[in-house]
């Protein structure tokens, strides 16, 4: 994992091989990285990861996502093509999270810029 500090928010690039155990703990650390560096934006970028996700362990980090950084972190993933479900995305939404799931770079920044409509905790 690799950790940039943006002007307006953290970006973060997974690496490697997934694994759901290692990406439920990793869910924590990227809540570390946005409050050591002062931000309440995150951007991550898993298109280099190896593997794919179930849709059950798509819920469940949804899931772990709303937990941890409730609806104070605004995060966009970007995931490799064709792995969009909006399974997690959903999960979390559901649950009072602030995440958007894209293919695309330009769709996730511009998804942070916006500004949100929901209160900010």
């Amino acid at each position: 994992m690799s950790v940039e500090v943006l002007p307006k928010y953290v970006q973060i690039e997974l690496l490697g091989v997934y694994t759901f155990s290692e990406l439920m703990q990793q869910v924590d650390r990227f809540r570390a990285e946005a409050d050591n560096a002062g931000r309440n934006q995150i951007l991550i970028d898993a298109r280099t990861v190896e593997g794919k996700m179930t849709e059950s362990e798509k819920f469940f980090v949804g899931t772990r996502i709303a937990e941890v950084f409730g609806a104070r972190l605004k995060t966009a993933v970007i995931v490799p093509s064709g792995n969009v479900t909006k399974m997690g995305e959903m999960a979390a939404v559901n649950r009072g999270a602030r995440l958007f799931v894209t293919e695309s770079e330009t769709e996730a920044t511009e998804w942070l810029e916006k500004t949100s409509s929901s209160v900010q905790v």
